[in-house]
């Protein structure tokens, strides 16, 4: 429909165009051709040139109203209100600043510098109002959602490597993850690129991250796909930073880079790792455990187990029980970035 009605609008015009530069030279007489004639080169010229120009700018015109129409359609009542103040905030201040700048000469300078301080501060306005938005829900509690819960969790958006790493779906079947869990057109992208690499290990991995949200799709209603993207930021990261400021929502991911750049920028950031290597029992020196040695370690007469949830058993003197399953007394913990790793002596040894 808007593309119809841009092309008839400028079409029109283009016409009408055609009549005026028709009319500005004497074309008969330079051409040749009868006056009715050139009238009707000039108009079929203005009209094609209108509906052509009307179909670019149509679709332009479409695109921009399905972008603002899907993101208002995601933003409750209470950010459309505050956005809308927001404008109306920063229209007013552009009215007050851009009174000097209408009093210049020559005029279009002036319409264009006024023009330019309406959408300038007009944008900030909306911009800054859904920046602060979590302040202004503190300091006017009406400007909530009068049915929602009070102390709901903030929506949560998941990263490419959360959704490959695939724990996250245990944590929500198991109800420690509340709130919303929302994932980005940009990264759902970034999932379907490593599913279609020639390398193996990033296609398998791209493949078990797009089966894996198929598969929550079907079972559980919380994980939303939307579309949002930052055309002017490259890098995956910095998008997903942005968005979650943006929205101030929190970010899971596995990804300790990442989680440190969110942590510095003030996001909430829920690392699984983290999660993982909290929730591991903690082994005090003295206490005894039985474990299976499983291989030799680095070092002479050393033996090497895991724990059930994954952590490394350094056995001092184990290494002639490889393939057996021993008791063994804890001698010392080691805390490092990979995780925690139990040093240990057989018992009586």
């Amino acid at each position: 429909m808007i593309v119809q009605l841009s092309r008839f609008v400028l079409a029109t015009f283009g016409a009408l165009a055609g009549l005026a530069v028709k009319d500005s030279i004497d074309w008969t007489g330079q051409i040749g051709f009868p006056e009715s004639l050139v009238i009707i080169l000039f108009v079929i010229l203005g009209c094609s040139i209108g509906f052509i120009l009307g179909g670019i700018l149509g679709r332009e015109l479409t695109r921009a109203y399905e972008y603002v129409e899907e993101y208002t359609g995601r933003m409750s009542a209470s950010d459309l209100l505050l956005a809308t103040a927001g404008l109306m905030v920063g229209l007013v201040v552009a009215l007050i600043t851009s009174t000097p700048i209408r009093a210049v000469q020559p005029s279009w300078i002036a319409i264009t510098g006024t023009v330019a301080m309406f959408v300038v501060l007009g944008y900030y306005g909306v911009r800054i109002a859904m920046m602060k938005r979590r302040d202004f829900a503190r300091l006017l509690p009406r400007l909530g959602d009068p049915v929602a819960d009070p102390v709901a969790a903030p929506a949560r958006i998941l990263d490419t490597s959360a959704i490959i790493d695939g724990r996250f779906a245990e944590l929500l079947r198991t109800g420690f993850l509340d709130g919303a869990l929302r994932v980005p057109g940009f990264v759902l992208a970034e999932l379907q690129t490593l599913a279609d690499s020639a390398d193996d290990g990033k296609r398998a991995r791209g493949r078990r991250g797009l089966d894996l949200l198929a598969t929550m799709n079907g079972v559980a209603t919380t994980i939303q796909v939307f579309e949002a993207d930052y055309p002017e930021l490259p890098d995956v990261d910095a998008k997903l930073v942005r968005l979650a400021r943006d929205l101030g929502a929190d970010l899971i991911t596995v990804d300790y880079n990442l989680a440190q750049v969110a942590r510095v920028q003030g996001i909430g950031v829920l690392n699984i790792n983290e999660l993982a290597s909290a929730l591991r029992p903690s082994h005090l020196p003295g206490e005894q455990i039985r474990i299976t040695v499983m291989r030799e370690g680095k070092e002479a007469d050393q033996g090497v187990g895991y724990l059930e949830d994954g952590t490394m058993v350094v056995v001092q003197n184990g290494r002639t029980h490889v393939g057996s399953e021993i008791d063994t007394l804890v001698t010392s913990v080691l805390q490092t970035s990979a995780g925690r790793m139990v040093f240990a002596r057989p018992v009586g040894s």
